[in-house]
């Protein structure tokens, strides 16, 4: 791989900086602080990504975007790559959406870890691509930055870290650091499993402890359920002696019941013979009194009419209709009368005026009034037209009188042009206008006479309309009130007359000079009481045979019911005989019924007993299963821990140790040519044939002054760079060989002489002819080395923006 350009945008101290990487050997230098690194970071940055950095230490803090463009090939091929980061609320991130590679096929927009992906894959790395992992091969193939490098030779673990990781073996320290805390697991694990398979002694103690108590609850169960036996068999007993003695008493109750019975019947009979005797006293009573009253009705005789008493009914309705219609017509006769007689007090003698002379009246006066009307409208039609005249002939007056008078006021001026005219012609002027106000005067006169003469007129005929209206209003009244007296007149005569006819109706011989309604009324009540009469006879005469009757009746009741007490009465004392044979029954029921209770009371205590038992017998079994179940699960458990033991004891006694002892022969076929290497950039660094330099089987740089071992903790400033620089050349030379795609020559040194001396300067030029690389970067602030590089970019920072400038 070898660098073209890059284009660096807000990334820490840079705010816009474009370089194009040269072939050969490029020098950049400046001082402490200027922004060297982050050139370095800004290229592997675009590479493979933030990796272990924090976005937020690369864009410039007032920034809220920037962005890194890498050009860069790889066997001929140009590859073009941007990253950017964005600022947003929740922080600094990658932008995925301005992030791209272009290659001979165009823009290919990519993802982040997408992008790493592809660079990884040009590359030839054979890495993870996880987006925060760093790239091994470019950290030392590549590029370590010189402090780093002294870090890890100063601690032996990061060392052998690095040597892992630099040739790819990580794996197996992995796999003995898994293999360790899967051992620690597997402890913990078998911990866990030993505690739940070490109650199994415990189990079978208990399963023990139940086994015999449940025999012992079995032959106690058996105890009671035999005498729970016994009990039941004399429960059994007592049973069929209380049905007995139970049947035996429901007999008694039956004849108690019978006994009752039979005294109910008796004395229902003797109850029934006493009010029958009652009765008979009774009926006696009741027929001598219906012979009393029977005498006197006897003598009562039938009215002397043919008629029946609805007949009479009957008429006497019809009659009656005709007194109410007699009255009714008498009350209407009476009213019309009375109206005859007001409207005789009210009009007198007109009333006997026809109706057709007052109408004939009434329409002549009627036409009189509205010819009068016809006239008086004419009339004042003609005194607004004289009034009209009058307003129009004292207008033309006033408007003469007041033209003399401004005739005088002008003198001898013409009043219409203003010229001056003759005093005569002036006084023919005011003459003309006098004649014509004499003139209107008299006009004026003759057409008020007219007006007022009118006026009276009006006046007179409107007197003569007043009093037509008058007399018209007075005929308009009497004409209803001739009519009304006219009908009244006749409907009394009327009414006279069927009042007669009615009265004829009521006077007949059949009365007996009476009223008909009183007349036949009086006939009705007697008829009703004749017919009375005869249905009391009737009453009386079937009441005296029905009492005959009964009294025969009641005479063979009171025969059947002394013949049913002697009967009763016998069976009743043969009842009472049989019940003296259950007298002590009750007794020997509560005995019988006592001794139950007793027994089934200690049967049911047994019962309680057995239950209790056999519900503990039943948990203890279930106890004893349940016990039996864990046990087997603590056996698997068991089985387990020996299994995973096994495990424990393959992984410490023999996995581990064969990880570690294939590393360390991994690790003794990279040491030789390790050794060599680094020998061999020692010797050219470091020209003291007192002090040579090797690799031990731990990877760490040992000394060797006059056969005198030094840690490299007590050397002085430029050695300790000499030989980090010289593990990292060795390092990056090793890398070469492995990676095809570093082949290509580039190599990246970042403060490679940092505590040289002039004299070891001076050896930089040698390593940089053996290095032969096509393409080296240093980044250091020796002016020194200006020498021995092909190109020199010179950073500087000012008001905290770094600049570069190419000297050469």
């Amino acid at each position: 791989m070898l660098l073209n350009s890059i284009i660096i945008e807000n990334i820490r101290s840079y705010t816009h900086e474009e370089i194009v990487f040269p072939r050969g050997i490029s020098l950049f230098e400046g001082d402490i602080g200027s922004g060297k690194s982050t050139i370095l970071m800004a290229i592997e940055f675009a590479l493979f990504g933030l990796g272990s950095q924090k976005a937020e230490s690369l864009l410039a803090k007032k920034s809220e975007s920037g962005y890194v463009v890498l050009e860069f090939s790889v066997d001929s091929e140009k590859f073009e790559i941007k990253r950017t980061l964005k600022r947003k609320s929740t922080g600094v991130n990658q932008d995925p959406k301005n992030s791209w590679i272009k290659t001979g096929d165009g823009i290919e927009p990519l993802s982040p870890s997408e992008l790493k992906q592809r660079v990884l894959q040009i590359l030839k790395f054979n890495e993870p691509t996880e987006p925060t992992a760093e790239s091994r091969i470019f950290r030392y193939a590549i590029f370590t930055p010189q402090e780093a490098m002294k870090e890890v030779l100063g601690d032996s673990r990061k060392r052998l870290g690095t040597i892992r990781r630099a040739f790819g073996i990580e794996d197996y320290s992995i796999a003995e650091m898994n293999a360790k805390e899967v051992t620690s697991q597997i402890r913990l694990e078998l911990a866990v499993l030993q505690q739940k398979f070490s109650n199994i002694i415990e189990l079978e103690s208990q399963i023990s402890e139940s086994e015999k108590l449940v025999i012992e609850l079995n032959e106690e169960l058996a105890k009671k359920q035999n005498q729970t036996r016994v009990l039941k068999e004399q429960e059994d007993k007592l049973n069929a002696e209380h049905k007995e003695l139970q049947a035996k008493n429901n007999e008694k109750i039956k004849l108690k019941a019978r006994k009752e019975n039979l005294q109910d019947r008796i004395d229902s009979a003797k109850i029934r013979i006493e009010r029958i005797e009652k009765d008979f006293a009774s009926w006696e009573d009741e027929l001598k009194e219906n012979t009393e009253k029977l005498g006197p009705l006897l003598e009562i005789k039938s009215p002397p009419i043919s008629k029946k008493i609805p007949e009479i009914v009957s008429e006497i309705k019809k009659f009656q209709k005709i007194n109410d219609e007699m009255i009714k017509l008498e009350s209407e006769r009476k009213g019309a009368e009375e109206d005859i007689i007001r409207l005789k007090e009210n009009f007198g003698a007109k009333l006997d005026l026809k109706r057709e002379s007052l109408q004939d009246t009434l329409d002549e006066l009627i036409r009189e009034r509205e010819s009068l009307e016809k006239f008086a409208t004419e009339i004042k039609e003609k005194l607004e037209k004289v009034n009209d005249q009058k307003i129009q002939k004292e207008t033309l007056k006033n408007s003469l009188e007041k033209e003399i008078a401004r005739f005088s006021q002008l003198g001898n001026a013409c009043p219409t042009c203003k010229q001056e005219i003759t005093e005569k012609h002036h006084h023919s002027l005011v003459d003309e206008k006098d004649i014509e106000v004499k003139s209107l005067t008299r006009e004026l006169h003759e057409i008020t006479e007219s007006f007022f003469e009118s006026k009276e007129k009006s006046k007179e005929i409107q007197g003569k309309i007043e009093a037509y209206e008058q007399e018209i209003l007075q005929l308009r009244e009497i004409i209803p009130r001739v009519e009304e007296y006219g009908v009244k007149s006749a409907r009394e005569n009327q009414l006279g007359t069927e009042i007669k006819g009615l009265q004829n109706k009521l006077q007949d011989s059949e009365f007996e000079g009476k009223n008909p309604v009183e007349y036949l009324t009086e006939l009705k009540d007697n008829l009703m009481k004749f017919e009375s009469v005869t249905d009391k006879i009737k009453q009386i005469v079937e009441t005296k045979q029905r009492i005959e009757r009964s009294i025969i009746e009641n005479q063979k009741e009171g025969e059947k019911l002394e013949d049913i007490i002697l009967e009763n009465e016998t069976e009743l004392k043969k009842t009472e005989t049989e019940l003296i044979s259950f007298e002590d029954i009750e007794q020997s029921i509560f005995k019988v019924e006592d001794n139950l209770d007793s027994l089934r009371k200690e049967i049911s205590g047994i019962s309680n007993m057995v239950a209790a038992s056999q519900e503990k017998l039943h948990n203890e079994q279930e106890k004893i299963v349940q016990n039996q179940k864990k046990i087997t699960e603590s056996r698997k458990y068991e089985s387990k821990f020996k299994i995973v033991s096994q495990h424990k004891e393959w992984l410490e006694a023999f996995f581990v140790p064969a990880i570690i002892q294939i590393e360390k022969q991994v690790l003794l076929s990279i040491l030789q040519n390790f050794n060599e290497t680094y020998r061999r950039w020692y010797s050219i660094l470091v020209e003291d044939p007192t002090k040579e330099s090797r690799i031990d089987e731990n990877f760490t740089p040992i000394v060797n002054q006059d056969g005198y071992d030094q840690e490299v903790g007590y050397l002085s400033g430029g050695e300790k760079t000499s030989i980090a620089l010289a593990y990292r050349l060795t390092l990056n030379s090793l890398m070469r060989k492995e990676t095809d795609s570093m082949k290509s020559n580039l190599l990246i040194l970042d403060e490679p002489t940092d505590g040289f001396s002039k004299n070891q300067l001076g050896k930089i030029r040698e390593v940089l002819d053996e290095l032969k690389s096509e393409q080296i970067i240093l980044v250091s602030h020796e002016k020194e080395l200006e020498t021995y590089v092909d190109n020199i970019f010179q950073i500087s920072k000012q008001d905290g923006i770094s600049k570069i400038a190419r000297m050469s």
